[in-house]
């Protein structure tokens, strides 16, 4: 019996605490609604965004334009096999992506057969020359006996003129003329005998000569081919698709490797009908740009110069053309046929534009301007063209400024301020609050150093608050307690 008078009182206790919760609570609702009520209600001030501004001016701009594209090899040569035979000899570097210096002996072909070919033609070239040499002493006596010859027949000629003399006076016989005439016609076919040995003579040195031409181009024949049973390289390059091996027998014209110049790489890349006529001149001529050719390796990005040479000769239905740009040539550069490089192209500079952020304008070109009362008007531009991170325009309203990235809360007649204005304000609004603060530390110590009463000595008449700003009634008296300020804003 006792434990239920216990709990029925406990019961009625807790209730009695939660009826005086609840209208303490319930006296506390009215006291701020009656409160937001008496207070006056401030209009709400205008916002001002703070923008990044910009001011424009007319510049000299100059666009970079960017495409993608192929490296390929300027300058490739395949080495093949000049002679037939075996594989003697071959250079330790020759496999796929050595680098070979100019001049490397690559490999060598057997070159027995060859060496033996020549000794052959050697020894033909000394036989033509000996029988040069014995035309030429042919010679020599041909023309000495046709002088003899000459000679004789002069003389046979005079003693026919004095046979006749004589036979003319009477002295001599009619029988000695005949017979001199006869002597004379005798010397004279001697003579001509003679000239026609001479020009016999003469052929067989010509012969000679042409035999000997014959053997020398046998002669440099064989030694052109016992050169090229060796294979060298004709400039520095790089090997590729090489399918030789020591011992082995190859035909003669096999495909041995390919050796690709490092130092004539192209890029061959694709622009729009757009582009490609900014990189014409006024003839419609390819201009020499300069141009950027980045090769992205993970996190590091090899570039390297080129500059624009010349237009791919036939085109291709989806429109657009093919451009080739040479690659300036740099030892050890990683660059090679196949990579796939992006290329950055110099354009000409263009006069009289603005360039501005991206985020500056919108896609049909419309821009924010700060007006002299900080507010914003709508203005549209000309965008000339469009840069990764910038544009530049034309037909722009040059000496006002603008924002320089647009936001979706901004628009026509908005104020906004920039950074530099708003610290300016952010310093002015916290002067006005410690203002504020002072004010109120000021209203709530009245009267001396302690909070909430009169310098000792002094009643309420010296040093007390005005009406209705002091303490509450009954606060403070009594218990010796200081008394809290109020907190009351103006």
């Amino acid at each position: 019996m006792r434990f239920f008078v216990r709990a029925l009182v406990g019961f009625v206790i807790l209730a009695l605490c939660a009826g005086t919760l609840a209208y303490g609570v319930s006296r506390m609702s009215d006291a701020r609604t009656e409160a937001a009520k008496e207070r006056p209600k401030k209009p709400a001030p205008e916002r001002v965004y703070t923008v990044r501004d910009l001011l424009l001016e007319p510049t000299s701009a100059t666009p970079i334009m960017k495409a993608y594209g192929t490296v390929q090899a300027g300058r490739t040569l395949e080495l093949r096999a000049a002679q037939s035979g075996r594989i003697v000899d071959m250079a330790r570097g020759f496999r796929d992506g050595v680098e070979i210096a100019s001049g490397e002996t690559l490999l060598r072909i057997d070159p027995a057969d060859t060496r033996s070919r020549e000794a052959d033609a050697m020894a033909g070239l000394a036989d033509a020359r000996s029988r040069e040499a014995q035309a030429a002493q042919s010679v020599s006596l041909a023309r000495a006996e046709l002088s003899a010859a000459r000679g004789q027949a002069n003389l046979r000629k005079e003693a026919l003129k004095r046979q006749v003399d004589l036979a003319n006076r009477g002295v001599a016989a009619r029988v000695t003329v005949e017979t001199a005439q006869l002597a004379l016609v005798s010397a004279q076919q001697a003579v001509i005998t003679r000239q026609q040995a001479l020009a016999n003579a003469e052929k067989q040195v010509e012969q000679a000569q042409l035999a000997i031409e014959r053997a020398g181009i046998s002669v440099s024949t064989t030694r052109r081919d016992l050169s090229e049973t060796a294979v060298v390289a004709p400039y520095a390059g790089v090997l590729t698709e090489t399918s030789a091996a020591l011992g082995r027998l190859v035909s003669s014209n096999e495909t041995l490797a390919r050796l690709i110049d490092l130092n004539s790489l192209e890029v061959a890349f694709r622009l729009s009908d757009q582009q490609f006529a900014r990189v014409l001149d006024d003839d419609g001529r390819l201009l020499s740009l300069k141009a950027q050719v980045g090769l992205s390796l993970g996190e590091r990005n090899i570039e390297t110069d080129a500059v624009l040479d010349r237009i791919a000769a036939t085109t291709q239905a989806e429109g657009g053309r093919t451009v080739y740009a040479t690659i300036s040539g740099k030892e050890g550069s990683p660059l090679r046929p196949g990579d796939f490089v992006s290329v950055r192209i110099t354009e000409p500079p263009l006069q009289n534009v603005a360039e501005i952020p991206a985020r500056a304008a919108t896609e049909d070109g419309q821009i924010f301007i700060i007006d002299d009362n900080s507010r914003l008007s709508v203005a549209k531009v000309k965008i000339v063209r469009r840069m990764p991170d910038s544009l530049i325009i034309g037909d722009a309203p040059f000496g006002r400024r603008i924002v320089a990235e647009l936001r979706p809360q901004l628009g026509p007649g908005i104020k906004v301020q920039n950074l530099e204005e708003a610290k300016v304000a952010q310093e002015e609004a916290k002067k006005k609050a410690a203002e504020r603060r002072k004010r109120r530390a000021a209203r709530a110590i009245p009267g001396g150093d302690k909070p909430g009463g009169p310098p000792e000595g002094k009643g309420k008449e010296g040093g007390g608050k005005p009406e209705g700003k002091g303490r509450p009634e009954g606060a403070g008296q009594g218990d010796g307690r200081p008394s809290k300020p109020e907190a009351k804003s103006e």
